[in-house]
């Protein structure tokens, strides 16, 4: 005969409450392990997604960083290109002026020198005269005809 002890009893326990927990328990579980594995799979689809957008929007980031980059290269490459025609250009009028300026002031000086050499003529003159006048005793206006004719003569012999 069998006996019945409480290891049985136990085991038939044991083996119920497994058929049970299989029976009712297992579905649900596995319907909340199912809904967290999609729930997962969709977190880890949304953040593969928003990676490759990132992806995307970085590389627009640096594509867009290296045309300002360029743009800026060219702009300061412009720059220095405008900066070298004007400072070329400024150096050109600037020879231009100082050659007008020279030529200006050496007929100037040519314009002041002939002005000393007639006043120092004249001046040699009325002295020279004012001198030979006292000596031979002339009048004012034998003076004045003397005077025209040696500056009529002085200018064509010094010349």
């Amino acid at each position: 005969m069998i006996h019945f002890n409480e290891h049985f009893w136990l085991a038939i326990a044991f083996f119920c409450f497994l058929g049970l927990s299989v029976k009712f328990v297992w579905p649900l579980l596995r319907k909340a392990l199912d809904g967290s594995i999609r729930k997962i799979a969709e977190d880890i689809l949304a953040a593969k997604e928003a990676r490759q957008e990132a992806e995307a929007m970085l590389r627009k980031a640096e594509k867009i960083c290296s045309e300002a980059s360029a743009f800026a290269d060219k702009i300061l490459k412009d720059a220095d290109a405008e900066i070298a025609k004007m400072v070329a250009e400024a150096q050109k009028d600037l020879e231009e002026e100082v050659v007008k300026r020279k030529a200006s002031a050496l007929s100037l000086i040519k314009i002041e020198e002939e002005n000393a050499i007639r006043e120092l003529k004249v001046k040699i003159i009325n002295s020279s005269l004012g001198k030979l006048a006292k000596e031979l005793k002339l009048t004012e206006q034998d003076r004045d005809k003397l005077a025209d004719k040696a500056l009529t003569n002085f200018g064509k012999t010094i010349h």
